[in-house]
């Protein structure tokens, strides 16, 4: 009786094993991947450029966590929107990323770490203030298999003014 239960136990274990999906193997670092990535970090500094708040916003996650310089982190894209507003009122934005170095995918996450040139010209007029700087963003993978930015943070290669 005893062996009888373990033949038994064996084949219904090996019938579920042979019914069973295979995991699926966590995609990533694909050529794929690194070209969507890249398309939504260019993505992300022409829309800044253009000004239009809801389209630079559909580039992160509904969650995204953004670390401006010298500012309290942002959470949430509603954070997000009031800090975009307030710097599109104070000046309008130009800037390229100059060099994206170390993509690391895996599986539905990436990391990535860029540099970039800014050039801030105030909207009441006065002379334009240009940056160089680095960044990295951390892009998570949607339901639907795009990329968004999940983190970004960023800060200037240059000297606090008044040497602090």
């Amino acid at each position: 009786m005893k062996n009888r239960l373990v033949v038994v136990t064996l084949v219904t274990f090996g019938a579920a094993l042979g019914c069973a999906q295979p995991s699926p193997t966590p995609s990533g670092n694909t050529e794929a991947d690194r070209e969507a990535i890249t398309q939504v970090r260019q993505q992300e500094m022409t829309l800044f450029g253009a000004g239009d708040i809801d389209n630079v916003l559909a580039v992160f996650t509904d969650d995204v966590v953004m670390m401006p310089p010298n500012e309290p982190v942002l959470v949430g894209k509603e954070a997000a929107r009031s800090w975009l507003q307030e710097m599109y009122q104070q000046f309008k934005i130009e800037g390229t990323y100059t060099s994206a170095s170390d993509l690391t995918v895996t599986g539905d996450w990436a990391f990535e770490r860029m540099a970039f040139t800014l050039k801030l010209t105030p909207t009441g007029g006065g002379a334009a203030v240009e940056d160089v700087g680095k960044g990295f963003h951390v892009y998570r993978r949607q339901g639907d298999g795009s990329w968004k930015i999940a983190q970004d943070i960023w800060n200037s290669d240059k000297p606090v003014p008044g040497g602090q």
